[in-house]
């Protein structure tokens, strides 16, 4: 089974971008405000608007349970910077994960 990405890029419209980040597959945890909150000044410098989802899924099987945490960023107007905001999305999410893992 391959590694999921951290960070990764969704076009939602022509114009949209949606940056993904699988956050709990590498800190073991879900993001705190504080950090939704750094993340959003990361980006407002360069966008004029976006939007964060924070996701807490369950997944089930026969066998398993899992609980997925999942940031989403819906950013308008940055398409065309999808690849310069991925990365700062990544450096962010490193550096948070960095500061406070929790092993699985």
């Amino acid at each position: 089974m391959s590694t999921p990405e951290l960070v990764f890029f969704a076009p939602v419209t022509d114009s949209a971008a949606e940056l993904v980040v699988n956050f709990g597959v590498y800190a073991g945890r879900q993001a705190t405000p504080a950090e939704i909150e750094r993340l959003a000044r990361v980006f407002l410098p360069d966008v004029r608007a976006l939007e964060v989802v924070c996701e807490q899924r369950y997944e089930f099987t026969q066998d398993t349970e899992a609980t997925v945490y999942r940031i989403r960023v819906l950013a308008p107007d940055a398409v065309e910077r999808a690849g310069e905001l991925r990365d700062a999305v990544a450096a962010w999410a490193e550096d948070c994960i960095q500061e406070r893992y929790v092993a699985p």
